[in-house]
């Protein structure tokens, strides 16, 4: 029987809510998939790449056939990314901005109950989210874990992020269009074309504050100061030994898991461990 992929994601993506609010930086556009579990609400933080159609077809597949669809998510295109506002001002890329935003989307959805995964650069906008949280007098939003994907805790997490910050932002707009067409050719993948759309602002402005923020080396003992929820350090396999923060984590004696056969792109390299490892995780959450 042939299988009609066209057809496969018309209905994925129909099973999936896209809903949209306002922020000081322009609209936050997002995607909420409803799982039988509606008490608690997993908050998947991206990373520094391209939100494409593509991603969040990608990501509603494996929702649907490997996460089985227990648990509610909510997937956020941060602002510069994806159908989210790209203004042309910096400041309004930073990580704390980014937690600020999130945050209030979690108020507008009227979220008491949360997990955040947070992947990459995505780790630093939780740590920015989750003092958001905590600082609010009467917030009625209790976090019920966290788990940190490959996320930047100090200098040596920049690998792409320090490529683009060592321009400066006059030069990475000069010369953006070529930047583009070189990471193309790099990686192989006309996915990345998707980057011309986000544009230089929204690409420099979080990578800029992202490199301040890791070269800092205060995120992982801000970090630290939150924790009263469980919380999991995931990477994948074939990075192990790879970065220095995960000998900060091991030090702290906090947990840290591997997803087999996978790089830094776990979800995209080996979803059915990594799904299946998060599962694991999430039980460990008592949801």
């Amino acid at each position: 029987m042939k299988l009609n992929i066209s057809s496969l994601s018309e209905r994925l993506m129909s099973e999936i809510v896209a809903k949209e609010f306002q922020t000081i930086a322009g609209k936050m556009v997002y995607n909420k998939f409803l799982g039988r579990k509606k008490e608690v609400v997993i908050l998947y933080i991206h990373g520094l790449g391209p939100i494409t159609s593509r991603y969040k077809e990608g990501f509603a597949r494996q929702f649907k056939e490997l996460f089985l669809s227990e648990y509610s998510v909510i997937l956020p295109n941060l602002i510069g990314f994806g159908e989210s506002a790209k203004p042309n001002q910096l400041d309004l890329y930073t990580m704390e901005n980014q937690g600020q935003y999130l945050y209030n989307l979690l108020l507008v959805e009227k979220v008491r109950n949360v997990v955040i995964m947070a992947t990459s650069m995505g780790g630093p906008i939780a740590i920015s989210l989750i003092e958001n949280i905590k600082n609010k007098k009467n917030n009625m939003i209790k976090i019920k874990g966290l788990l940190y994907l490959e996320g930047n805790l100090d200098i040596n997490d920049t690998f792409f992020s320090s490529s683009i910050t060592k321009y400066s932002f006059e030069q990475f707009k000069e010369q953006f269009d070529s930047w583009v067409d070189n990471q193309i050719e790099k990686w192989k993948s006309t996915y990345l074309e998707e980057y011309r759309s986000m544009g230089p602002w929204s690409i420099w402005g979080s990578a800029h504050d992202l490199v301040k923020l890791s070269e800092s080396d205060q995120l992982f003992p801000r970090l630290l100061q939150l924790i009263e929820f469980p919380v999991y350090f995931i990477f994948g396999e074939k990075n192990i030994g790879r970065y220095t923060s995960e000998t900060l984590i091991k030090n702290a004696n906090l947990p840290v898991k591997y997803i087999p056969n996978a790089a830094h792109l776990m979800r995209i390299d080996n979803p059915q461990d990594y799904w299946k490892i998060i599962k694991e995780l999430l039980q460990s959450c008592n949801l």
